[in-house]
């Protein structure tokens, strides 16, 4: 795979960069930046497989369609970790959690995260009991 620089290209006047996981080319705007780059992490640093990551899939939360920025499976097909990107500029705080969140409410991934791509913040979810603990890193994959 290559790296996030590789993958840049202009077109137009606008500058795209291919997607691996959709395969194909998406306009580069901030926050599509800040997914590529933690694409970029997950898949090489991480060692997540690219087969089991789904960008901008739709959930449905309270009669809304909403669309999940990352969504990873895990080995079984089951949701693994719902991740929520925003651009840079973009403070991560308690909406952009509760957002994230609801979305997760559906999909019930053990493992929610958030990012602007200076900041991650990453939670695993117990939801038998119902809580939630704060975590330094991306978890392994299972």
């Amino acid at each position: 795979m290559k790296l996030f620089q590789e993958r840049i290209r202009r077109k137009d006047e606008q500058i795209y960069v291919f997607d691996p996981i959709r395969k194909k080319n998406i306009l580069l705007t901030p926050e599509e930046e800040v997914r590529q780059r933690l694409l970029d992490y997950l898949i090489l640093e991480k060692k997540y497989s690219k087969n089991l990551i789904k960008i901008e899939g739709g959930v449905r939360v309270n009669k809304l369609q909403k669309r999940t920025d990352i969504l990873i499976y895990d080995r079984h097909s089951q949701p693994f970790m719902l991740i929520e990107c925003k651009a840079p500029h973009v403070v991560l705080d308690a909406k952009t959690l509760q957002q994230a969140a609801n979305y997760n409410s559906q999909i019930q991934a053990p493992f929610l995260a958030i990012s602007n791509g200076k900041q991650h913040f990453c939670f695993k979810i117990n939801f038998n009991t119902k809580k939630t603990e704060q975590i330094s890193d991306f978890p392994e994959m299972q």
